[in-house]
């Protein structure tokens, strides 16, 4: 009896997984037409930086970046460094999203836009964040699925079919929106996050935080249950989704995480990421409450045992589960640390197809401040920050932390910069902004010399960030506690400096000594 029970528990859970792996075919329409939204707005919000970012003497020089990118990464960008040829990149990418928005070709726009993505993406790796990733992800296996079929120029041109899809392709998409949230909130479970205040520190806008997530800050209460929720929908609202066969509680997960990026985007500087969650959530929405499986109708079936079309299929299945397969592994060397050597065979395979997986987002917080300055010296004399617009330069905490930066790439560069990983890029973002900023400005506001400074400080006491220490009106903080940690480091600078050259030199030189 026992043994039945649970045989029966068995397959019906596999039962809910299977309905869970059924796309509907409106949800996935409503997915290809946000889609092409991201892409034209990423592509229209790319233009602000469009010389710094792809001009070959801006921030990521070709050669520089290439020996920085893994093996196994390719760029249509670095087949010609000329403006123009990065500019109809960029074009390309706004035109395939603006067919996926009406639907016109969507196979091959999805295709385009997958290329586009990825070779724009590689151009400006250093400045990409998760949402980056998670969009090559998504173009990727939605390839695969049928983007056409409702609500598009397409269907006009198609006889009606059913409700809802269900392929490997179809597992493979639903395995990947909510891989991001399982994996993301496993890593959140240690120290502040299990202790309720990491929001709190995450929210602070010398971390990634809005001036909307700076006004929540101020309630400890609030803070705290935002961090415990936080981990608890990361982690259940997928398994729940994945497991509970009732299409009312689906629809309810899915409209909790929309919200939840809603939320994101409104408290918290994180650029696309945002907008490509409530995207992928579009997709998983069940509407059919009453269908138990895709049911193919006759001229559907008959075609479906057509040699070609049977080996096509095939064909197509054998991909996406070598895909699956790429995927899980990247995703497990992942979850095993920084220090788990990839394969070369895998870490080509998994650059090739943009198949990555690094979603610990926000798994690593603590009490701390960072803030980044770019002081320059101008021909005439004047002192700026080259990273806030040029305005005279303070070595005080910004007022504004990351936020007063123009916008969140920027922030996204400064914040990795620091990083080991980024050391070979320095002087070359150092340069390209000095160059940006001499090509912009007359030749008595050139810059002389650039010095770029990060500073972190560290309230070892402190259990929120509002609990950080206050600024007096200069923007020096009033008060240091005992256990608080500053430390600043040099990170780049223009002229490059010779090796060993740095912070003593300057103190030297000041001193006369």
């Amino acid at each position: 009896m026992a043994s039945s029970c649970l045989t029966l528990g068995i397959a019906r859970l596999f039962a809910n997984v299977r309905s869970a792996a059924q796309l509907d075919r409106k949800s996935i329409a409503a997915f290809r037409i946000a889609v092409g939204g991201v892409l034209i707005a990423d592509a229209l919000l790319r233009s602000r930086d469009f010389w710094l970012f792809f001009s070959p003497k801006g921030l990521f020089p070709p050669s520089t970046l290439q020996n920085y990118l893994e093996p196994g990464c390719w760029s249509l960008n670095f087949l010609n460094e000329s403006i123009w040829w990065q500019a109809t990149l960029l074009a390309t990418q706004a035109a395939a999203g603006l067919s996926l928005m009406v639907g016109y070709f969507s196979s091959i726009s999805s295709c385009v836009a997958w290329v586009v993505w990825i070779s724009i993406l590689r151009r400006t790796e250093p400045a990409a964040n998760a949402g980056t990733y998670w969009m090559a992800c998504l173009l990727y296996w939605s390839m695969f699925l049928p983007l056409g079929d409702e609500l598009s120029i397409d269907s006009l041109r198609k006889k009606k079919t059913t409700h809802a899809t269900l392929s490997f392709a179809s597992a493979a998409f639903l395995a990947q929106v909510l891989v991001v949230y399982v994996y993301a909130g496993i890593s959140k479970l240690q120290g502040d996050w299990l202790n309720g205040s990491a929001i709190a520190y995450v929210l602070s806008v010398h971390d990634h935080g809005t001036w909307v997530g700076e006004l929540l800050n101020t309630s400890k209460a609030a803070t705290k249950f935002l961090t415990l929720s936080t981990l608890f929908l990361e982690i259940g609202g997928p398994l729940l989704f994945l497991f509970c066969g009732n299409h009312f509680v689906r629809r309810s997960i899915a409209l909790i995480f929309i919200l939840f990026h809603v939320g994101i985007w409104i408290t918290l500087s994180v650029g696309m990421f945002s907008p490509i969650g409530i995207t992928a959530w579009l997709a998983l929405v069940p509407w059919h409450t009453n269908r138990t499986g895709p049911q193919m109708k006759k001229h559907e079936r008959s075609q479906s045992h057509m040699p070609f079309f049977l080996c096509l299929r095939r064909i197509t299945n054998c991909f996406v589960t070598a895909s699956l397969f790429i995927a899980a592994l990247a995703l497990f060397y992942n979850a095993a640390g920084h220090g788990k050597k990839h394969p070369r065979w895998l870490t080509l395979a998994k650059n090739a197809l943009a198949l990555e997986q690094p979603w610990g987002v926000f798994g690593q917080v603590g009490p701390q401040e960072q803030w980044v300055t770019g002081k320059a010296t101008l021909k005439d004399t004047s002192v700026v920050d080259l990273l806030r617009h040029g305005r005279p330069f303070k070595a005080v905490r910004p007022p504004g932390g990351f936020s007063s930066l123009p916008n969140h790439r920027w922030h996204k560069i400064f914040w990795e910069l620091p990083k080991s990983r980024q050391a070979p890029l320095r002087e070359a973002v150092a340069a390209g902004l000095v160059a940006d900023w001499n090509r912009r400005n007359p030749e008595s506001k050139a810059v002389q010399t650039l010095e770029i400074y990060f500073t972190q400080v560290v309230h070892k006491s402190k259990s929120t960030a509002n609990e950080f220490p206050q600024l007096n009106e200069e923007g020096i903080a009033r008060e240091f506690a005992p256990d608080t940690t500053l430390r600043q480091w040099l990170l780049a600078s223009w002229p490059p400096r010779g090796r060993g050259s740095g912070n003593l030199d300057r103190f030297l030189d000041e001193n006369g000594t």
